[in-house]
């Protein structure tokens, strides 16, 4: 699960952030931190933060790390550096402020919070976290305050970290920056400071950061709690009994589910049994759909059962474009839907070519992709075989998901071929993992 938080700066995200974070046992992401690693580089190789195309020449040499220290504390590393208390100064505050309106940094940026994210249950916050980098996250919050307030919020903390600064440091100072910011963050033309229109808006003014840290976490438990009773009934009781002959029979294996996010998505894996599509459908926590011959749906019992179980009828006398709107109304729906990119059956049980269609879907539908490599299929099942194997070992590996956003941008074609390439890329990496012995985390 992602949890969102956005707002202006001393709205108090971070603070909250941190806290809802550590009460889930989730990660938490300083995004405003990973901006002011970087403003803190820039300024170290003696760059005006106004020059924008020596900025993006610094991006080529940035090196960015998170680590823990022994009181589980976060570290920020910058190409070997400690800069965890180096980057709180106002200076770097400022000059946060003016690299991230630039597209080069922000696209840079964006894709190294997706890596974490996709990583684990992770809170971020920032200032674009549920618009533009997770405009998905199972929870978006915005938090909002009177400029005046979070002007006294930021200039009590200055005095207390640096109290040196008392003699030249003035409330009216830190107000003007507060206000010269709020208009950089919401004027700025790549990615503005806004509310997602689905994001729960709390104003923090007057509210106590536990109060705020509740409402969040309120809203969490809601979402989890819709979440787990997602199933209809005779869905659910056909997914257990299937999942339940699965590894009773064939040792089924699930791996990486952590990379799993709710939303639309298309489940994209390797093809090389008919084992695959309930397979993958059973290893998924929450209701998926998926494609099939018109003719099986006039099969009396299997009719009923495959369309009570969120298949759809495709016929092969009907073009692609068909096919595709159904595909893309499904995903614009908020659907999970289960395809195998490789088109047909493999005939040796060897990884085949991504056809161009999946990525055709992904920018259409402008959704995320979910990779799925599938293990042990082809042995229980392979072509020709009138009936499976009565056991044997299977196993299903998600992998980290890759975002349409990423692409956003590119000329169509450019667009196609990177995501084509990144789907192969996905699947043999998975396998090798797997193949590997399984150990650790699913890439």
């Amino acid at each position: 699960m992602i949890i969102a938080i956005d707002g202006p700066s001393g709205t108090g995200k971070s603070t909250v952030a941190k806290s809802v974070a550590k009460q889930l046992k989730f990660t938490f992401f300083d995004t405003g931190a990973m901006y002011r690693s970087f403003a803190w580089w820039v300024l170290k190789q003696q760059i005006d933060p106004h020059d924008e195309e020596k900025v993006k020449v610094a991006l080529t040499g940035f090196e960015y790390q998170i680590e823990t220290d022994p009181a589980r504390e976060r570290r920020y590393i910058v190409n070997g550096i400690d800069v965890s208390m180096a980057i709180r100064t106002q200076e770097i505050s400022t000059a946060a402020s003016i690299v991230a309106k630039y597209p080069d940094v922000r696209q840079t940026m964006v894709k190294i919070q997706r890596k974490y994210g996709a990583l684990e249950n992770t809170v971020f916050e920032g200032r674009d976290m549920g618009t533009v980098v997770f405009p998905q996250a199972e929870v978006k919050v915005f938090l909002t305050a009177k400029a005046e307030v979070r002007a006294e919020r930021r200039y009590r903390e200055l005095l207390i970290k640096f109290p040196d600064l008392t003699e030249s440091l003035s409330f009216e100072q830190i107000l003007k920056e507060t206000e010269e910011r709020d208009r950089n963050d919401m004027t700025r033309a790549i990615s503005p400071l806004k509310k997602a229109p689905d994001a729960i808006l709390i104003d923090t003014s007057y509210l106590t950061a536990q109060q705020v840290i509740d409402q969040i976490i309120a809203q969490v438990k809601l979402k989890q709690k819709k979440t787990s009773f997602s199933m209809g009934i005779f869905y659910g009781v056909v997914y257990w009994l299937a999942r339940l002959y699965l590894k009773l029979f064939y040792r089924l294996k699930i791996y990486g589910l952590s990379h799993f996010r709710s939303g639309s998505a298309i489940i994209a894996a390797n093809h090389a049994s008919y084992l695959d599509p309930p397979v993958v459908s059973i290893s998924c926590p929450e209701e998926v759909h998926f494609l099939a011959k018109e003719s099986l749906f006039r099969v009396p019992v299997l009719g009923f059962l495959i369309r009570h179980l969120n298949s759809h009828p495709v016929s092969r006398d009907v073009g692609d474009a068909t096919t595709f709107r159904l595909i893309i109304n499904l995903l614009q729906k908020g659907k999970k839907i289960i395809l195998f990119p490789e088109g047909n059956r493999t005939a040796d049980g060897q990884l085949q070519p991504i056809e161009r269609g999946l990525a055709f879907l992904t920018m259409k539908a402008r959704c995320r992709i979910q990779p799925v490599y599938i293990s042990g299929t082809f042995k229980v099942w392979p072509p020709g075989r009138p009936f499976p194997k009565f056991f044997g070992r299977i196993a299903c590996v998600f992998g980290s998901p890759i975002e349409w956003e990423e692409f956003e941008g590119l000329e169509k074609r450019e667009a196609e071929k990177q995501i084509t390439e990144r789907m192969k890329r996905a699947l043999y990496n998975l396998k090798n993992w797997y193949d590997a012995g399984a150990k650790g985390f699913p890439p």
